[in-house]
């Protein structure tokens, strides 16, 4: 029976995509058409989340519907989006969607937009810094002008008053929302480009700080503490006060070790004097204040992208692993055990040029090292333009993983270690007495790596390509 639903699902959307003539297929028909249902459970495992593409609002509740059936049988969730700028239109297609996956058994799952979630710094003077005569002025060197960090308690009403509309929709309703996210990083102080020399022109930042001319990290944690009050008073604990149990976290906030191991597009990539940089071979770490534990956040979102950090090894396809392992294996680590993981992830088709990419082969090798490392799921986000290449590794890797959802579950992972050279890396979950393992190589290495589990020895035998359970002696 299961394979005539599918089997007519797939007509059905096929008759569609003719009836339309030459038009091209939707993202959603894509990502629909480059996947495959699901040939495991999912059970209580949270689904993927995709951040493109989204649901059309010309759509009616019928095609909606079906969507959301397929995707979900996938194994995968599209979110719902909040524009305070169209609040009665954005509120109206959200209930559609909410009321519709409340039927079907699905997450409510949601994206706060940039219109919803930007704005504490307005570019006003209130949040400007000041000089010693009290004139107002700005850090330029962002695409968005960041204001001093002790003058943003002004902003948290008219924000909190932004998000307030689609939660009681949401109440009001009785629909429950199971999880909230947001790209929150283009707005706030920020410490890096010119954030440090224009603080030290402001008579307020002066005034807080202590020692602000050549103290760098007390300067990063003062602004990183206001970034985690900023978005605990606004975000967490408005949405909280509406639903207490909704998982709620935003794009690269998470427990760390100390250090960022990558840098995003706006971050000029130009070494401060007075920062206490992390150096390997090549590659630049950036010293990263503690920020995730006071933001009141219910999961964690560490962003594992394929961006670029001048290694030099030999073998290119390891500077893309090694770094993504790295980021994500700081956060795994430091992460609560009762603490939802859910990793931004974005594998690039193309590297800069002259740079070799990494392959999908060894993408979802890396996928795979994550899950084994605790991950509970994946957030995907890339480019319209790659999705039909970037949904089907993520969902291979994810619709494969259920047949082990046990050790996903209830595993403990056995390392976080991340290899310094090229050869081989082993990620795995323990079970009572027995151990899910992965291996893989980077140069070529055929012969059995001894490890020690529980002051256990066991060998790992080489296994491209495939997971192993090993029992415990």
């Amino acid at each position: 029976m299961k394979s005539l639903k599918w089997a007519a699902c797939a007509i059905f959307a096929a008759m569609t995509l003719l009836c339309a003539g030459d038009a091209k297929p939707s993202q959603i028909e894509i990502v629909l058409g480059e996947t495959k249902p699901l040939q495991h459970p999912r059970g209580t495992r949270l689904p993927l989340f995709f951040w493109t593409p989204e649901f059309s609002e010309k759509a009616d509740d019928a095609e909606l519907e079906r969507e959301i059936k397929e995707l979900d049988a996938r194994g995968i969730s599209l979110f719902a989006r909040w524009r305070a700028s169209n609040l009665e239109a954005s509120a109206a297609f959200a209930m559609r969607i909410a009321k519709l996956e409340k039927k079907l058994g699905v997450p409510v799952s949601v994206i706060g937009e940039n219109d919803t979630t930007n704005g504490f710094c307005d570019n006003s003077p209130a949040v400007a810094h000041k000089d010693s005569d009290g004139k107002p002025f700005f850090d330029t060197s962002f695409f968005w002008k960041p204001g001093c960090p002790f003058c943003m308690s002004a902003r948290y009403e008219p924000m909190k008053a932004k998000l307030e509309p689609f939660l009681k929709k949401y109440q009001e309703n009785g629909i429950s929302l199971d999880l909230w996210t947001a790209d929150f990083e283009f707005d706030g102080p920020i410490e890096w480009n010119s954030g440090w020399p224009t603080a030290k022109k402001c008579a307020v930042c002066q005034a807080k700080i202590k020692n602000l001319d050549t103290d760098f990290p007390a300067f990063q944690n003062a602004v990183r503490t206001v970034r985690t009050e900023m978005q605990n008073e606004v975000f967490s604990k408005t949405i909280k006060k509406y639903f207490p149990d909704a998982r709620i976290g935003v794009y690269g906030m998470n427990p760390h070790d100390g250090y960022r191991y990558w840098w995003d597009f706006f971050e000029k990539q130009t070494l401060i004097d007075g920062v206490a940089y992390k150096k390997d071979e090549g590659g630049v770490y950036r010293p990263w204040a503690k920020e995730f534990e006071g933001s009141g956040y219910t999961m964690a979102m560490p962003v594992i992208y394929s961006l670029y950090n001048p290694y030099q090894f030999k073998n290119a396809e390891y500077g893309w692993f090694y770094n993504m392992l790295l980021e994500y294996s700081s956060a795994a680590k430091n992460v609560a055990a009762n603490m939802a993981l859910v990793p931004f992830v974005h594998w690039s088709i193309t590297a800069p040029k002259g740079l070799t990419p990494l392959s999908e082969q060894k993408y979802e090798e890396l996928l795979w090292h994550m899950l084994l490392r605790r991950c509970d799921s994946f957030c995907i986000w890339c480019p319209g333009e790659q999705t039909a290449k970037a949904v089907v590794p993520v969902q291979n890797v994810y619709a494969e993983s259920l047949k082990y959802a046990d050790f996903l579950n209830k595993g403990t992972p056995i390392t976080f270690d991340v290899p310094s050279q090229p050869g081989t890396v082993i990620s795995g979950l323990k079970l009572g007495n027995r151990v899910l393992l992965r291996r893989t190589d980077f140069e070529g290495n055929a012969e059995p790596v001894r490890m020690i589990i529980d002051q256990k020895t066991i060998q790992v035998p080489a296994m491209a390509g495939s997971c192993q359970i090993v029992e415990l002696p």
